[in-house]
C-alpha cells in the first residue's frame, strides 16, 4: 500500500476563501469576463480567390441568392444542407461510377437518422488516391533523423502492393485491419489497401501498453495486425515487439501480425515469439505474380454511408467506445482543409499524430486535394530550443495544427523561432485540444509570426472533420472560434434546451452532417450512441458533445468553456476548471495546475487545486497567497479553491489533455484506477493518501 504523502501544514487552509464571505463578492464574474476584456481582433484582411470564395460564386448564381459575408453563407448552409453538401460534392469533382438520386434523406427524427447520397456508389481510397503524378505527398522525418519523399504516383504503386498482399493473406470486405504503430507512411498504405477493397481499418495509440491494446484489440476483432518494431518520441524509446506476445495471445482473431523493422539491425531480431508473424519484405512478396508484376488495384463500390473507420475513444474512465465512420467522410474534409484553410497542391500540412487519434484520419483528406503531408514520426516540439519552428520552416508547412497544452510549454519555456527562421510558407495555425487562452494566440502573433492567420479549432473524435471553421476573408478576434463549420449549425442551449447567446450553455449540434459516426462498434441497438450523445435534449434531436460553450453576441465567436460534465461547485457558485487555468496562467512561477472537484457525498463540493512549479521555485505560503489574490482578483472570491497543493506533476492523456476526470477519482474515492490513455502514469500516485483531502 502506498504511504501517505506529507505536505506543508499551510496547505491546508487559505486564508482568503476560509473567511467570512461577503454576500456579494466584487471582481469579475468568471471565465467569460475574462475573456471578454481580453479580446481583441487579432485579423482582418482580405484574401483574393479563395476556394470559399469561388463556391460562394457558384451557389449565388445557381440558388439566385446574395451573400454579404460569412455569415449569410454559414446561415444558407445549414438552412439548405442537402444542396450545400451537394455543390461541395460538385465542386471538388467526387469520384464516383454511380450517381446519388438526391443529397440527402431523412429516416427518422434524430440528427443521425439521415442516409446521404442515397444511390451513389464510391471508394473512398479511389477519392483519396486522385493524383498519381510526381508531385510530392508525403515527406516522412523522424527522430532519427530519417528523412524520404514520397510522390503521389509512388504512393499509389504502395498501395496497389498493399493490397494484393492483403488479398493474398484472405483480407476481405467487412474485415478489420488493426494498425498499431507510429506516424508512418505504412499506416496510410495499409489504410488506402484496406478501403480499396472494404475492409475497416483503426486502431490504438502506439503510446498504449499491451493490456489497453488487447482490450481493444478485443473489441475490434482485427482478422490482421500491422505494427512496428520500435520507434522513438520525444528522445524516448518505445519497443512495441516485447509488447505484442501478449497483445495477439489475447486476441486469437488475429491471423496474422505484420511487423515493419524500422532499422536494418531490426531484420536480425526474433519474431517467432509472436504468434503468426512475419516482417514486412516477406509479407509484400507475396503481392507479387509469378512474373513479377503487381495486379491492378481494383477499387470495390460502395454506399456513402458504407463504413470504412473505427476510432476509439479515450476511455479514460472506462472502456473505449469504437466510432464507426462512413466512406464518404472525406467530404467533411474538403470543406475543412479546402473551404476553410484554402490547402491546394501548393501546400504542406504538418502531420504530427498516429493512428488512434482522429487527427490522423483528418489529415489523410488533404491528399484528396493534392496537398503534400509532413509525416513527423516523433514530438519535434522540444528536441531543442528552435527545432519545431526549424522542421516548419525547412519543410515549407503552410498549415499547422498545434495543440494547446504545447503552445502552453512553448510560452512558458520561451520555445521561439530562432533569428532568420521567417516561416514565410506559414499560412494558418490552428490550436485545440483543449480551451485556447489569449495568452496562447498572443504568443504566436508576438513571438512567432504576426503575419500567421492563427485560430482555434474544435473537433472530437466522433467527427470526420470538425464543428468549427476559417475564413480568411473575415475579422479573428483572439481565442474565439471564429466561427462554425459551413454546414454546422452549433448552438448553445440552458438546461430546458432554449438556445441561449451570451450566456454560457451546452453546446449542441442541431443541423445533420456527413462527418458525424454512422453507429458505435457492438453498439446493436444503438443504446451507446442515443445514451452518450443523443439524450440530453431529446425533443429537440440535436447532438451534445458534453461541452459548455458561450458564443459571443457581438462577435458571433464562440469560447469553448469546459467539459460541462465537469464542474465545480463551492459556496453555490458553479465553474469550471478552465476557469482557474484562465485567471493563473500568467503566474511565472507556476509551470502547470490541475483543479478538480471534491465532494463529501452529503452534498457539499470544494475545489482543489494542484499546481507544478517551475525549476527553481518552491511552494509556500507567499505563493500560496499570489496564487489566492491572483484569482480573486480576475474572479471572485469564490471561485478561490478551499485546497491548493503542489505536486511534481500533471497528468495529461496522450491527445495532449489535462486528465481531470482521473484526478477528481482519486481525491474522491483514496482509490488508483487503472488508466491507459495516459502520458505519464507514475505521477498518480501523488494526488493519492493526502491528508488534507481526506478530512471534508
Amino acid at each position: 500500500m502506498l504511504g501517505i504523502r506529507q505536505v506543508q501544514p499551510f496547505t491546508n487552509h487559505n486564508h482568503v476563501s476560509n473567511k467570512n464571505l461577503p454576500p456579494k463578492a466584487k471582481g469579475k464574474k468568471g471565465l467569460v469576463d475574462i475573456i471578454s476584456a481580453g479580446t481583441r481582433q487579432v485579423w482582418n484582411r482580405k484574401v483574393p480567390g479563395t476556394q470559399m470564395e469561388k463556391l460562394k460564386g457558384i451557389i449565388q448564381d445557381k440558388y439566385g441568392v446574395k451573400f454579404e459575408n460569412y455569415w449569410d453563407f454559414h446561415e444558407w448552409s445549414i438552412k439548405n444542407y442537402p444542396q450545400f453538401w451537394q455543390e461541395v460534392w460538385n465542386f471538388y469533382g467526387v469520384v464516383c461510377s454511380k450517381p446519388f438520386s438526391q443529397p440527402a434523406r431523412r429516416k427518422g427524427k434524430e440528427i443521425i437518422d439521415i442516409e446521404w447520397f442515397p444511390g451513389a456508389r464510391l471508394n473512398y481510397a479511389e477519392n483519396i488516391l486522385r493524383y498519381r503524378d510526381d508531385r510530392v505527398a508525403l515527406i516522412c522525418v523522424d527522430e532519427d533523423g530519417n528523412e524520404e519523399k514520397v510522390t503521389f504516383a509512388q504512393m499509389f504503386e504502395e498501395v496497389k502492393l498493399f493490397a494484393a498482399a492483403f488479398k493474398k493473406i484472405g483480407l476481405r470486405k467487412g474485415d478489420r485491419l488493426a494498425c498499431y504503430m507510429s506516424n508512418r507512411k505504412e499506416a496510410i498504405f495499409a489504410m488506402l489497401a484496406a478501403a480499396s477493397m472494404g475492409a475497416m481499418f483503426g486502431g490504438p495509440l502506439p503510446f498504449y501498453g499491451a493490456k489497453a491494446v488487447a482490450a481493444i484489440m478485443d473489441i475490434m476483432q482485427p482478422k490482421f495486425l500491422i505494427t512496428v518494431d520500435r520507434f522513438q518520441f520525444n528522445k524516448d524509446e518505445l519497443d512495441l515487439l516485447e509488447r505484442l506476445p501478449e497483445i495477439v495471445n489475447a486476441n486469437k482473431s488475429i491471423e496474422k501480425v505484420i511487423i515493419i523493422p524500422s532499422r536494418a539491425d531490426s531484420k536480425l531480431k526474433d519474431i517467432s515469439v509472436v504468434r503468426n508473424s512475419i516482417f514486412l519484405d516477406e509479407f509484400l512478396e507475396g503481392g507479387y505474380q509469378p512474373d513479377g508484376s503487381v495486379p491492378d488495384l481494383i477499387f470495390e463500390q460502395f454506399p456513402f454511408d458504407y463504413p470504412v473507420f473505427i476510432n476509439f475513444t479515450s476511455g479514460t474512465t472506462g472502456l473505449p467506445k469504437g466510432l464507426v465512420h462512413s466512406a464518404g467522410t472525406f467530404l467533411a474534409l474538403l470543406r475543412d482543409f479546402g473551404l476553410h484553410c484554402n490547402l491546394d497542391r501548393d501546400s504542406v500540412t504538418l502531420a504530427m499524430q498516429p493512428v488512434g487519434w482522429n487527427l490522423w484520419n483528418l489529415y489523410v483528406g488533404n491528399l484528396m486535394l493534392g496537398t503534400s503531408l509532413l509525416l513527423y514520426d516523433g514530438l519535434p516540439a522540444f528536441l531543442s530550443k528552435h527545432a519545431f519552428w526549424d522542421i516548419l520552416d525547412k519543410y515549407k508547412v503552410t498549415f499547422a495544427f498545434i495543440v494547446t497544452s504545447i503552445i502552453d510549454t512553448f510560452e512558458k519555456e520561451d520555445i521561439v523561432p530562432a533569428p532568420g527562421c521567417n516561416l514565410d510558407h506559414l499560412k494558418m495555425i490552428a490550436i485545440g485540444a483543449s480551451p485556447v487562452k489569449l495568452q496562447n494566440v498572443d504568443f504566436i502573433l508576438h513571438k512567432v509570426n504576426p503575419n500567421i492567420f492563427v485560430g482555434c479549432l474544435y473537433g472530437a473524435t466522433e467527427v470526420i472533420g470538425v464543428f468549427s471553421g476559417f475564413d480568411y476573408n473575415s475579422p479573428v478576434y483572439s481565442s474565439e472560434i471564429q466561427c462554425p463549420a459551413l454546414g454546422v449549425d452549433l448552438r448553445t442551449f440552458d438546461d430546458e434546451g432554449n438556445s441561449i447567446v451570451g450566456t454560457p450553455g451546452e453546446l449542441v449540434l442541431a443541423t445533420p452532417t456527413p462527418s458525424l459516426p454512422i453507429c458505435v462498434w457492438n453498439d446493436e441497438h444503438g443504446t451507446k450512441m442515443h445514451e452518450t450523445y443523443l439524450s440530453k435534449f431529446p425533443a429537440k434531436g440535436v447532438w451534445a458533445q458534453s461541452d459548455e460553450a458561450w458564443i459571443d453576441p457581438k462577435t458571433k465567436g464562440i469560447i469553448i468553456i469546459g467539459r460541462s460534465d465537469n464542474t465545480i461547485k463551492q459556496h453555490g457558485e458553479r465553474f469550471v476548471s478552465e476557469e482557474i487555468y484562465w485567471a493563473i496562467h500568467d503566474i511565472e512561477e507556476i509551470a502547470d495546475s490541475i483543479c478538480v472537484a471534491q465532494s463529501n457525498g452529503a452534498g457539499d463540493g470544494r475545489a482543489v487545486l494542484f499546481v507544478k512549479m517551475k525549476n527553481g521555485h518552491v511552494f509556500d505560503q507567499e505563493m500560496l497567497t499570489k496564487i489566492e489574490e491572483t484569482i480573486l482578483r480576475e474572479l471572485t472570491i469564490f471561485y478561490i479553491p478551499k485546497v491548493i497543493l503542489p505536486v511534481k506533476d500533471i497528468p495529461y492523456n496522450l491527445n495532449g489533455k489535462r486528465m481531470e476526470s482521473v484526478v477528481k477519482k482519486i481525491i474522491n474515492t483514496n482509490t488508483l484506477p487503472e488508466v491507459n490513455n495516459i502520458r505519464n502514469p507514475d505521477c498518480l500516485r501523488e494526488y493519492y493518501n493526502i491528508p488534507q483531502l481526506q478530512n471534508f
